[in-house]
């Protein structure tokens, strides 16, 4: 991953508490911590246990065993964008419980039986989380650009700082060089999800279904 998508990442999912890694991405994707191990024997055995067999299915797992107190490994793994954070306690390991809290916000607790498959799912449920949070910023960030060509640009300073435009756009090296003098912005690259229905390319004039989004970079 390159350092300026890695930047993007963390620009558009940290929030005020720091990272938040999708899951895709994330270095560690569970951190368990042992909770009062000292109270009952086996705890940490079965967090050994249970950390052993999400790796075994591919996830990346971390255990956080630091005799320090449950807020502060909290503080410091939420800081890191951890996707999720397990605890085990005598009383959870009774009840054949873990409670999990999400980096995406709230918490839940699952049966140690179904630890993978929960695990999994709940990994799953942040993917789309944080899929649906960038979609909504991206729609209300960008716009279409106020012209339909090029050519009617009168003044640059119909360009609004800090705004993302999606132009129709199907032209070759030199036509994006004479659209990024002419606006003053940047092409960003073509999108995935094309437009319905064929529109004028911005600069050639020819129909085109491509979607590029281009601002002003600094």
């Amino acid at each position: 991953m390159s350092e300026r998508l890695l930047g993007a990442v963390v620009g558009m999912h940290g929030d005020d508490k720091g990272l938040i890694m999708p899951p895709s991405i994330a270095p560690i994707q569970v951190v368990m911590f042992p909770i009062a191990a000292h109270a009952d024997e086996n705890v940490s055995p079965e967090v050994i246990r249970i950390a052993s067999e999400l790796s075994s299915f591919g996830l990346r797992v971390e255990i956080d065993d630091r005799d320090v107190r449950p807020g502060v490994k909290h503080y410091d793994w939420e800081i890191k964008g951890v996707p999720i954070r397990i605890e085990l306690g005598p009383r959870d390991l009774a009840e054949q419980k873990l409670l999990v809290t999400l980096r995406t916000g709230g918490k839940t607790s699952v049966g140690i039986e179904d630890a993978t498959s929960s695990v999994k799912d709940l990994l799953e449920s942040i993917s789309d989380e944080l899929r649906s949070r960038s979609e909504s910023l991206v729609s209300n960030l960008v716009r279409p650009l106020p012209v339909e060509s090029i050519s009617t640009i009168q003044n640059k300073s119909d360009i609004e700082e800090g705004q993302v435009y999606e132009i129709a756009f199907d032209g070759n090296d030199s036509d994006a060089e004479l659209l990024e003098k002419s606006t003053g912005l940047t092409l960003l690259g073509e999108c995935e999800n094309h437009f319905d229905e064929p529109r004028k390319c911005v600069v050639t004039g020819k129909l085109t279904t491509k979607r590029q989004h281009i601002a002003r970079m600094y």
